[in-house]
């Protein structure tokens, strides 16, 4: 081989390690092919994928989660802005439906997730279901 080949196969080599890698991404698994997956200490959301640090993903709650709360049954979650952003008008509370007879695919787990605007809804809730979860920061 000569050196151009093996300088050409090195860095074939390379990228394809690079593109198999998740590095930066610290994911932490809620069931059933949900995620809470952190880009940069604030970038956080929920995805549905098929795999840890896939490649191709289905967004459940958008960025930027700052609560969690989740058991085999249930996601709760707390999104908006990153800490010291005081825009309460763009917190958002959420509900998810985390237990199924058989894997769900992203359209049965976005249609089993509801959204609420404000608090006193949220809780509401949580309360007429017995959903006995409370929300933690992520850290």
């Amino acid at each position: 081989m000569n050196k151009r080949t093996k300088i050409l196969f090195t860095f074939f080599i390379f990228i394809l390690t690079l593109n198999s890698c998740c590095f930066g991404v610290k994911e932490e698994y809620l069931g059933n092919n949900m995620y809470l997956s952190e880009y940069d200490n604030v970038d956080r959301q929920i995805l549905y994928q098929k795999e840890s640090c896939a490649s191709s993903s289905i967004q459940i709650v958008p960025v930027t989660v700052l609560e969690i709360g989740h058991n085999d049954k249930w996601i709760i979650a707390k999104s908006g802005l990153a800490k010291g952003q005081e825009q309460y008008d763009l917190i958002r509370y959420w509900v998810i439906k985390n237990d199924y007879p058989s894997l769900p695919d992203s359209e049965i787990v976005k249609s089993n997730t509801t959204e609420f605007r404000n608090r006193q809804d949220f809780d509401n809730f949580l309360s007429e279901n017995k959903i006995g979860l409370t929300l933690s920061s992520v850290e």
